[in-house]
Parts: C-alpha cells; structure tokens; sequence
C-alpha cells in the first residue's frame, strides 16, 4: 500500500467515503487514526504527527480534511514537499480536498508520483456500486432493477442514500430482503435533484423534459402551487448562489451563507455557469406575476403552470 493518497472530488460524503474504504484497506485501528484540518492546523503540526511512532501500534493514519495546499497558496508547503524524501515508511499520510487540485503544483506532483491520486463522483454507475455493496456488506439482498428505482427515489447525495438505507436494513431486519414495496413505503423521496433539472428544462427551452418532470411532481402528489413555489424558490436560491460565486464566495462558504446543505450549492454551481443574473430576475419576476394573478383569480393554476413550463405567455 502507498504511504502517500489524495482523495477529492464535488461531494464531501463521497470523498469522506473513500477515505474509509482506504483505512479498512490498511486495517488500521481507530486508536491509531488521527484527524487534522488544514484550516486551523499548521503543516509543521501535520508533519511533525505524520514523523513521529503510534503510541498504541506500528502503523498510524493521518488524515488531512480541507487539504486546500493541492490548490491554494499555504504557508509552510516546503515542510510536506520536504517531507516526500525522507518520510515515516510506518505511517499513512491521507488528504481529503474538496474541489479539483491544480495539477501544475510542485506538491500535487509529487503525490501522484509517490503516492495515490483519487478522483470520486457520484455518477450512477459509482452509486449504484455503492448501493450494491453496501448491501452484501450488511447480509441483505436487494434486486439490480430495485437498486436503481431506489436511486431514482433518494437523488444522488451520498449522505442521504446511506441514511435512507440504514432505514430499509432496520425495517427489514427480519428477513433482509429490500422490496421494491418495502421502498415505497420507507423511502423520502428527494426532490432536489428534479428541481435543479426542472429549473435547467425551463430556463433550456426543454419542452419535453419540462412536461415529464412536472408530471413526476403531480404523480408525487404536488399541487401546481407548490410546484410554482418550487420553482419560485429554487430561482432565488440558484440567483443568491450566482451572486455570491460572482463575489468570490467558494462553495462552503455559500453554503454557510445561506444555511443550506452544501450538496444543494454543488447542484446549482454545476448550472449558474450559463445563466445571468438577469435571466434568473427575469423568471423569478414570472413567477411572481404568474401566483398574484392565480391568487387574483385571473388565471387557472394549471393552465398558469402549463403555459410557464412551455414557455408561453399568460
């Protein structure tokens, strides 16, 4: 095994995820793991831990959270770089970075040299591993076909599969066989993901897509004037995250701000590239015409929505 990794990746669940996969790799008791933020730690700190013998073992775990080094400008890079010729082979150094590192820095190459370098997204193909492994691992059993349709039920942020999960395991306990009813009746849908895409059809002009995802929204039992206050909602949050990236806020940040889970900045970070404050503005102030005049009794909701969603006017 290497001495040396870098996990990063969008999603801080899955790069929590694949820093615990690599410690049950190297089996490393959990006296022997310690964990350090770059953010409030210095790196002579962290090296100094990473120099010195576990107390309690051979082998010691150091894992480094917010390893903003591998793209940012720290103090003290000298110390890791230094570190690289002449480190403890008895323990692990592991770095956890949210984002993408810069590839052209001396440190990044060095890792990818000496180490491992590990890229993780929460595209299907790696979820519906997740989901299946999970599983086996717990001794349950769950179908390739209900696999996937709880993934079209729980979105894709990898904190809440786990939980949704961990739900169905203590429901089924008795038999440990995961039915397709057995998800209808325990699984919260997550509707995020469908939004941030509703949003994306509209703005897109994506009739057919637009149709589609607002049928799913009714076949969950949404009234048209929640999904209108869906809709109104999540332009303002997707105009409030334009906003403060455009004020040099990073993702974190963002989320601190607004008092959201950071998977919702990540969704809507991955859209506002292509949309301008002005549009938003402009289908937020839709919207707000579209519920006065409902609420007036000018217009039926439905046809308020429907003509909204095909990009027609009232």
């Amino acid at each position: 095994m290497n001495n040396f990794y870098l996990i990063y990746g969008d999603d801080n669940g899955l790069v929590e995820n694949q820093v615990t996969e690599i410690i049950n790799k190297l089996k490393i008791d959990k006296d022997n793991i310690v964990t350090y933020s770059l953010n409030n730690t210095s790196m002579e700190d962290i090296i100094l831990e990473a120099s010195m013998f576990s107390m309690f073992g051979t082998n010691k775990v150091i894992i480094v959270n917010d390893a903003n080094c591998f793209k940012d400008k720290v103090d003290n890079i000298e110390v890791l770089e230094e570190y690289f010729d002449k480190y403890n082979h008895d323990n692990y150094l592991i770095f956890a970075l949210n984002g993408k590192p810069d590839t052209r820095k001396k440190v990044y190459k060095l890792i990818d040299k000496m180490g491992s370098v590990i890229a993780v997204k929460n595209d299907r193909d790696y979820l519906y591993n997740y989901v299946n492994k999970y599983i086996i691992d717990n001794n349950y059993q769950m179908s390739s076909n209900n696999i996937i349709y709880f993934l079209s039920k729980v979105g894709s942020d990898i904190n809440n599969i786990k939980n949704e999960l961990d739900k169905l395991m203590i429901y089924k306990d008795n038999d440990h066989n995961i039915l397709k009813e057995d998800i209808d009746e325990m699984v919260i849908v997550n509707i995020d993901d469908e939004i941030f895409a509703l949003t994306d059809a509209v703005i897109n002009g994506d009739i057919s897509n637009s149709m589609r995802l607002y049928n799913f929204f009714i076949n969950h039992n949404y009234e048209q004037v929640q999904i209108i206050a869906l809709l109104g909602s999540q332009f303002h949050f997707l105009f409030q995250v334009k906003r403060l990236y455009n004020q040099g806020k990073y993702k974190d940040d963002i989320a601190k701000i607004l008092e959201v889970h950071p998977y919702r900045v990540k969704l809507a970070l991955g859209k506002i590239y292509s949309y301008s404050e002005e549009l938003l503005l402009s289908y937020i102030s839709k919207l707000a015409d579209m519920d006065k005049n409902i609420k007036l009794g000018k217009i039926d909701k439905g046809l308020a929505l429907e003509l909204f969603l095909i990009n027609k006017d009232m």
